[in-house]
């Protein structure tokens, strides 16, 4: 019935550890405060250092307790356990001192100093336990993280390769990253938590105190994947709540590599796993919107021009040469006005020139902008007689002719062009159309509809 104390006065460790580290500093602060009137404060700097050195014993008791029922190997805690039990003898080391005689000012604060510097490092390497060698490191930039010579390959997701990922080994390539992620921070050599090493093939077959975690070919009864399927508020979930949760299409990958045999060497094209598992875990080659030049950046003069002269005009991004222009506060634009756009033509990948006075002739000298990607001529006067035009350029996505006067056999020209993904043609002839043509791009006209549902006709 009481076997349960002891495990339970060590779990208090985290604690009790705060109360040396505020009556040990406290005491160091008045030596330092105090000065020559060290002997008004001498009962009070005693006190703290005897009521310090006592704590600081409850705090090494238990955390020697915490280390024997915890499974922590005596590796990961004999520098903080030795250098917890030194604190203690100098706190009543300093207590003693302190009450059979009365140091100069300049020992004193040398001593005092010295106490704190093994309290700091006590603590730190008490924090690096607790948490983690890479608890303070791992907020930082990966690059950062490398000059100071921690490790950024823990915290990564897993990716895979789309191309050939059958050749990817099953558990060095896809459960090993789940596991080092999720789970080794309490699972491994230093930290054996339950006995058990999550960071090594050998341990995860081996098991811990409670026996094997895995059954091969049967992940409905192996308790490596039980723990993670409960619910996040049983005692037994693994990770624990306030740990990082795996994936739930990391637990998946988990589930098909204990039913495929759980093996070391075999690679995921032998597993006869299905590649939906896998999808979520290719690697996302990510394609800029807006193209890749090498431009030189326009000047700042040039641009505060353009907003004096009523143009909206900024970087796509900060630090890019592309630009995006609208006309929403130049509504008086026309076709004699793109003379001030000519010396960003090369820049310009956003052009708006919505409610101005352009027509189509304008669309012959919008043609030579290499890089415009979005072009928006809504409620103008343009008709769709140049839009061929268009052709020319050869990184345009967006097109948007919304409330214009163009007709669906203007965008005929437009069909097969190599980039254009869209074309809005709301309030337009075009989306009046009894039928629509089968487009290389996406014709956005405004005439979705939606099934009707039995309980339209439902009278309440």
């Amino acid at each position: 019935m009481i076997n349960f104390i002891l495990p339970l006065f060590g779990r208090f460790h985290p604690i009790l550890v705060h109360l040396p580290i505020g009556f040990l500093v406290f005491g160091a602060i008045l030596i330092f405060w105090a000065g020559k009137k060290y002997g008004a404060y001498a009962p009070v700097i005693q006190l703290a250092f005897l009521v310090g050195g006592f704590s600081a014993l409850l705090a090494s008791m238990s955390g020697f307790l915490h280390y024997q029922n915890e499974g922590y190997s005596w590796d990961t805690v004999k520098f903080h356990l030795i250098l917890g039990i030194l604190t203690t003898l100098l706190s009543f080391g300093m207590w003693y001192h302190l009450k059979k005689s009365v140091l100069s000012p300049i020992p004193l604060k040398l001593q005092s100093a010295g106490l704190l510097f093994f309290l700091t490092v006590t603590g730190h390497l008490g924090g690096n336990i607790t948490h983690g060698d890479d608890y303070f490191t791992e907020v930082l930039p990966p690059g950062l993280q490398a000059f100071l010579g921690g490790n950024t390959g823990n915290g990564e997701p897993l990716e895979l390769p789309a191309d050939n990922w059958e050749e990817v080994e099953f558990y060095a390539g896809a459960i090993k990253p789940i596991l080092d992620r999720n789970c080794k921070s309490c699972h491994n050599p230093k930290k054996l938590k339950g006995e058990l090493d999550l960071s090594s093939f050998k341990g995860i077959q081996k098991g811990g105190e409670d026996g094997m975690i895995l059954k091969a070919e049967n992940a409905e009864e192996s308790p490596l994947l039980i723990r993670m399927l409960l619910p996040e508020d049983h005692e037994d979930h693994m990770p624990p709540r306030d740990k990082r949760q795996p994936r739930k299409e990391e637990i998946e990958l988990i589930k098909a590599w204990i039913e495929s045999g759980a093996s070391e060497k075999v690679k995921l094209g032998e597993s006869a796993i299905n590649e939906s598992l896998i999808e979520p875990f290719f690697k996302k080659r990510e394609r800029p919107f807006y193209p890749i030049a090498e431009l030189p950046k326009l000047a700042q003069d040039f641009i505060s021009k353009l907003r004096e002269q009523g143009f909206f005009a900024e970087a796509v991004k900060k630090d890019s040469p592309l630009l995006k222009i609208s006309c929403v506060n130049f509504q008086a634009f026309s076709d004699s006005d793109w003379h001030m756009l000519q010396s960003a033509k090369d820049h310009i990948v956003y052009l708006d020139l919505t409610g101005t006075a352009i027509t189509d002739i304008l669309l012959e000298q919008i043609a030579i902008l290499p890089n415009l990607t979005v072009l928006k001529l809504n409620k103008t006067s343009i008709e769709g007689s140049s839009l061929e035009k268009l052709t020319e350029n050869k990184s345009l996505k967006l097109l948007y002719i919304n409330n214009t006067k163009v007709p669906l056999d203007k965008l005929t020209p437009l069909d097969g062009h190599p980039t254009l993904e869209k074309v809005f043609a709301f309030e337009t002839p075009a989306a009046d159309s009894a039928s629509s043509p089968q487009f290389s791009f996406h014709l956005e006209a405004g005439s979705l509809s939606l099934p009707p549902l039995a309980s339209d006709t439902i009278v309440y």
